[in-house]
């Protein structure tokens, strides 16, 4: 390819990358630079974030360098993600979908507004325990299989859940549906 046909792509390239970034929808913006946000493949959402939490990098801690902050928003460097980061405590902890109805189509629950490190237990009402999930990462939530620590599948019923992360603690039900 000649030196001129690739000057011409590179042109058609450059043209079409401003082009599409002056388009995006979803920025992250000030008056000196943008950063278009997307959503992760593994989030059930068909709509680009526009707002909310942005966790940086998969860590909640600061870099300490190549930071920049204000406004409702805290830039590191790195990759932004659309997950909410995880809380100060569990008092905002919840299930869902609850009641889990197996003929919706449901498969699994979602624990969400949990702390970085968090364990919670799934109890019968006769206070056996059912599961034990450990959760350690960066993100807010953790799904549960609906399986006990057996690997099998429970049955339906109403179960008792108990949260424990950052020093507080979370009491709630859930109900399964088959």
């Amino acid at each position: 390819m000649g030196e001129r046909a690739q000057c011409l792509r590179l042109i058609i390239v450059l043209v079409s990358v401003f082009l599409l970034y002056g388009l995006t929808e979803a920025l992250i913006r000030s008056a000196t630079y943008r950063i278009p946000v997307s959503e992760q493949s593994t989030v059930g959402n068909t709509r680009i974030k526009t707002s909310g939490a942005y966790s940086l990098l998969g860590s909640t801690g600061q870099l300490g360098h190549n930071t920049l902050s204000g406004g409702r928003y805290t830039v590191n460097w790195g990759t932004v993600n659309s997950w909410r980061p995880p809380q100060a405590d569990v008092s905002a902890a919840h299930v869902y979908p609850n009641p889990c109805n197996i003929k919706n189509n449901c498969n699994a629950i979602t624990f969400t507004r949990l702390t970085l490190k968090a364990a919670i237990y799934v109890y019968t009402l006769s206070g056996e325990l059912v599961r034990h999930i450990d959760k350690n990462s960066n993100i807010d939530s953790i799904g549960w299989d609906l399986k006990n620590d057996n690997n099998s599948t429970v049955a339906s019923g109403l179960y008792i859940y108990l949260i424990k992360g950052e020093g507080s603690s979370k009491k709630g039900k859930l109900v399964l549906i088959r």
